[in-house]
């Protein structure tokens, strides 16, 4: 018992140690930026997609990594706005729109970090680490865009913006969904996906270096 507690103690030492140098790294500007741009490219194209109504921007400034602003119009007002001008002569189109922001760290990148150094720690090998680290990368990428959707969805349903006209119930199961999305939930998510990769009984035996113990139970 005593070995199992003094490993997992460097275990997670190990661990506050890498991810907080991961995430001091991530708060540098220019790196930030990196991974808020590649998020946001596939992120728009899917965004874009599924509220086929709206026009869907999303942009984000060089110094401020950590935000992401949807920038968007309806289509229907913007035709509205094309047709007005041209009856006016008016040689440019003036478009009114709106913007949502979202916080990228808490949406994506802090948590992904956290996933990617409890993978890189767990007793796997090489190939199932990166295996693990894709996979599970993939899988929380599209539940943080799913969230976009949703918070987007019921923003688009506000009387003054008015894009889209969801029913009563549909928009209130979307809400109550949304509300459920918080960030307790965004941790229980990256420790599902990491369970699943690596929580076998072989691999943490071998992790805490204790013959003859498994899980903490004695043969």
């Amino acid at each position: 018992m005593q070995q199992i507690i003094k490993s997992a103690l460097k275990y997670f030492g190990i661990f506050i140690l890498l991810y907080g140098s991961l995430t001091a790294i991530s708060l540098i500007p220019a790196v930030g930026s990196a991974f808020n741009h590649i998020y946001r490219q596939p992120s728009q194209l899917i965004l874009q997609a599924v509220l086929p109504k709206a026009y869907i921007q999303l942009k984000s400034e060089k110094n401020t990594p950590d935000l992401i602003r949807a920038e968007f119009a309806s289509k229907e007002k913007v035709q509205q706005q094309i047709e007005e001008a041209k009856k006016t002569g008016q040689a440019k189109t003036p478009v009114q729109g709106n913007s949502f922001e979202f916080g990228f760290y808490n949406l994506f990148l802090s948590f992904i970090l956290f996933l990617f150094v409890l993978i890189l720690l767990s007793p796997l090998n090489k190939k199932e680490k990166i295996i693990s680290i894709l996979i599970g990368t993939l899988i929380f990428y599209c539940y943080s865009v799913f969230k976009m959707y949703l918070a987007l969805l019921s923003h688009f349903n506000e009387p003054e913006i008015a894009i889209y006209h969801t029913g009563e119930g549909t928009l209130k199961f979307a809400q109550s969904i949304l509300y459920y999305m918080s960030l307790g939930t965004n941790m229980l998510l990256v420790l599902i996906i990491w369970a699943v990769f690596v929580f076998r009984k072989n691999n943490w035996n071998a992790l805490f270096g204790a013959p003859g113990f498994i899980l903490g139970n004695k043969k």
